[in-house]
C-alpha cells in the first residue's frame, strides 16, 4: 500500500504515484549497481534514463497519453507496459550472458590449473617416450564423471586392443573413478596415462575443452597425429578403431572422421525409438542452422587430425558443445568422412547419457547461442 500522506504533498492518482516511486527506486538501483561495477555504462544509461522518463511522464500523465496515442494506444500506461516487457526481456538476456560468462571464466580457470598440473606430473614421461606402434600416433581424449561401475572394464578393453596413449579428464567425480585411473596407471607404467582433474564438475563440453586444449598445446611432445574422442560408459566399441584406421588410409586428405549410427555398415543395440527420432530431428537442424550434412551430429566417437583440432574452439560447458563442433566444421570448411560404428545402449549408458527431455533445453540453447549469444 502507498501511504496516504504522500498524496497530500503530491496530488496525483495512485497509478501515477506508483509509477513515480518505482522510477525513483530503479534510478537508485541502477546507479548503485553501476558504482559497484556490476553493469556496463550502456546498461546503466538504459535503466537510469528509462526510469527517469517514466518518472517524468508519471507527473504529466497527459503527455504520456499523447505519446501513447501516436503509437495507436488508448492510454500512455499501455505504452509503459509494453516497454516494461521489452526491458524485462533485455534484462533476462543480460543475466543469461552474465551467468554464461561467469561460468566460462570459472571453467577456464579450472581447466588451466588442471592442464598445468598434469603437464608437470607427466613431462618427464612425455619427453622420454618413443613411438613403437601404429597406435602410438593416436591419443584418446576420454571424459570421466562418476564412471566407477564400468571404467575398469572399458580401460581393460582399450589397453588389450593396443591403445597406448590416454588423456583422461576427471570432471569432478565424487566416486572412485579417479582412484581407478590412478591404479591403472600404476599397473601399466609403459602406457601414457595423463589425468587432468577438474576440482568441480563443469560438464561434458568443459571436459572436452580441457582435453582438447592439453592435446593442442602438447601434440608435438605427445608425438601424435590424431586425437580420438571416446566415452567409457560402454556404448562405444574400441574395435571400431579398425574401421577408423581403414578410413584414414583411404582418405588421407580428410580432417575429421565422424562415427555414425545411421550409415551403411553401422549397428546399434537396444536404441530407444524416441532417441532415434530426436537424432533425426537434430540431423535436420544441423543442416539448416550450420549447413553441415552429417548423418549423426551427436555421436561422440570422432577422430581429429591435430591440424583440425588446432582450428576448433569450443565455448559451451554442457552438451551444446556438439552443436558448436558441427558449426566449427562448417565455418572452417573441414573435410570429414563418416565411419560406421557399433553403439550399444544399456540401462547404465542411458542413465548416464543425455535424457530425451534435455533435447528441448539443447534446442533453446542452440537458438540462444546462434542468434543472441
Amino acid at each position: 500500500m502507498i501511504p496516504e500522506f504522500l498524496f497530500f504533498f503530491f496530488p496525483m492518482s495512485k497509478l501515477q504515484m506508483l509509477l513515480f516511486l518505482v522510477s525513483i527506486a530503479f534510478m537508485i538501483f541502477s546507479l548503485k549497481t553501476y558504482k559497484r561495477k556490476k553493469i556496463g555504462f550502456f546498461t546503466f544509461c538504459f535503466l537510469f534514463l528509462g526510469s527517469l522518463a517514466v518518472g517524468v511522464f508519471s507527473l504529466k500523465i497527459e503527455r504520456l497519453n499523447a505519446i501513447g496515442i501516436t503509437f495507436g494506444l488508448n492510454r500512455g500506461a499501455d505504452l509503459i507496459v509494453y516497454l516494461s516487457v521489452m526491458v524485462l526481456f533485455y534484462l533476462i538476456f543480460y543475466l543469461l550472458n552474465t551467468v554464461s560468462k561467469s561460468g566460462t571464466d570459472l571453467t577456464r580457470l579450472i581447466s588451466a590449473m588442471a592442464i598445468e598440473k598434469a603437464f608437470l606430473e607427466n613431462k618427464a614421461q612425455m619427453l622420454a617416450r618413443k613411438n613403437s606402434s601404429p597406435w602410438d600416433e593416436f591419443v584418446f581424449n576420454v571424459r570421466v564423471f562418476n564412471e566407477e561401475r564400468v571404467l575398469s572394464q572399458a580401460l581393460d578393453e582399450m589397453i588389450e586392443f593396443g591403445i597406448r596413449k590416454f588423456v583422461f579428464i576427471n570432471d569432478g567425480s565424487k566416486d572412485n573413478s579417479l582412484s581407478i585411473l590412478e591404479e591403472k596407471r600404476r599397473e601399466h607404467p609403459d602406457l601414457l596415462f595423463i589425468i587432468l582433474s577438474h576440482t568441480i564438475n563443469r560438464g561434458g563440453g568443459a571436459a572436452n575443452k580441457t582435453g582438447y586444449a592439453f592435446i593442442r598445446k602438447y601434440a608435438e611432445l605427445l608425438q601424435v597425429k590424431w586425437m580420438v574422442g571416446f566415452d567409457p560408459d560402454g556404448q562405444m566399441d574400441i574395435k571400431d578403431m579398425l574401421a577408423f584406421q581403414k578410413a584414414i588410409l583411404k582418405h588421407p586428405e580428410a580432417d575429421l572422421f565422424l562415427g555414425s549410427r545411421f550409415i551403411k555398415g553401422a549397428k546399434t543395440l537396444a536404441m530407444p525409438r524416441m532417441r532415434r527420432c530426436i537424432l533425426a530431428i537434430s540431423r535436420l537442424v544441423t543442416r539448416i542452422f550450420y549447413g553441415v550434412r552429417v548423418s549423426d551430429p551427436h555421436n561422440g566417437y570422432r577422430v581429429f587430425t591435430i591440424s583440425a583440432l588446432q582450428q576448433i574452439t569450443l565455448e559451451a560447458d554442457g552438451m551444446h558443445y556438439a552443436n558448436e563442433l558441427n558449426e566449427q566444421i562448417g565455418i572452417h570448411k573441414l573435410k570429414f568422412v563418416e565411419v560406421p560404428v557399433y553403439i550399444r545402449y544399456t540401462q547404465y549408458s542411458l542413465s548416464k547419457g543425455q535424457k530425451n527431455s534435455n533435447s528441448i533445453k539443447l534446442g533453446f540453447e542452440m537458438l540462444y547461442k546462434k542468434f543472441l549469444g
